[in-house]
């Protein structure tokens, strides 16, 4: 009888494992029935691997190339590039996340809205490999279909990747407008309205700071910090012409500015028009042809403040 009484929980036991077991079989494949339509890291690389990034959107090229540690666009008469914007639109493809598998050898990549006119981007690293993504249309609110040529893939992924994408090249280019250090500075040539200053780096109690026998030493600081600490705020025009020059005020500036360096190398600036309203001092930077907009200024100060240096109105600056 004792026996009897053990023979029931025993069965139930077994028939447990059995079922657990099963159950626990049939977990693991449909596991892998669900993820096999994943797609696998197709490439991997490090932004510091990439030398060259093309962006294609609309007919338009942008392309970036990087030398040592600086960017510089090569469709845009190799001006400085912002090497941080560049970063943060590299970044989700250096290792892209696709979210699944939609086609493999595609038959008509039209289906997905990719064509001629569709927007790419385009990774060059230093062996000469290159890794190219394709946008096509929306697949969802979330996600876009993409063709990696690659693997003759069609995919999802995020549409964030290519969201944060700007059409605009000025975008890309560096709002860096002087890169310099006084400790670095030889002397400074500054010319207002054809009347001429000669700016020296000189040791004070606070450190460096610049002394000048033409101008108020206090304006000559200000501005100084002025030209180390602006940035671009805007692109007026790349190529300007002679016409488009002289509607900005180049052809008569109010400001010339050149910076000698200890190194041997020049830093130079020039100041067309101001427009108080708008807030803005149209520039040109080290001889480039395009010209940008820079925070306001007031130049006037250099007039009225020789002239209360000097205490002659035949000697004013301007």
């Amino acid at each position: 009888m004792k026996r009897k009484g053990w023979l029931v929980p025993i069965v139930v036991f077994l028939i447990s494992i059995i079922f657990l077991f099963s159950y626990q079989q049939k977990q693991e494949v449909v596991s892998f029935a669900d993820t096999t339509n994943l797609p696998p890291i197709i490439w991997s690389e490090k932004s510091t691997d990439i030398v060259k990034v093309t962006y294609e959107a609309a007919g338009k090229v942008t392309e970036a190339v990087r030398e040592e540690d600086n960017w510089s666009l090569s469709t845009s008469n190799n001006r400085k590039a912002d090497a941080l914007y560049i970063y943060n639109v590299i970044t989700p493809f250096l290792e892209p996340l696709f979210e699944q598998v939609v086609e493999v050898s595609p038959s008509d990549l039209t289906t997905y809205g990719i064509d001629d006119m569709a927007s790419s981007i385009t990774l060059y690293d230093e062996a000469g490999h290159e890794y190219k993504v394709i946008k096509g249309k929306a697949f969802n609110e979330k996600s876009d279909y993409v063709y990696a040529p690659l693997t003759d893939t069609v995919y999802t992924m995020s549409n964030t990747a290519f969201g944060s994408i700007s059409t605009n090249s000025n975008d890309w280019g560096s709002k860096e407008l002087l890169n310099f250090e006084l400790t670095n500075v030889k002397k400074i040539n500054l010319t207002y309205k054809g009347h001429a200053a000669t700016l020296m780096p000189t040791i004070t109690e606070n450190g460096i700071a610049l002394a000048s026998e033409e101008l108020d030493n206090r304006l000559a600081n200000e501005f100084m910090n002025f030209l180390q600490t602006a940035k671009i705020q805007s692109f007026i025009t790349e190529e300007a012409n002679e016409h488009v020059l002289s509607v900005y005020g180049f052809n008569a500036p109010l400001l010339k500015c050149t910076i000698h360096l200890k190194t041997g190398d020049t830093l130079s600036l020039t100041i067309g028009n101001v427009n108080e309203e708008e807030n803005i001092c149209y520039t040109q930077v080290n001889g480039r042809s395009e010209i940008v907009g820079i925070p306001y200024f007031n130049l006037s100060q250099f007039n009225i403040l020789y002239s209360e240096l000097h205490d002659k109105d035949d000697d004013r600056l301007g």
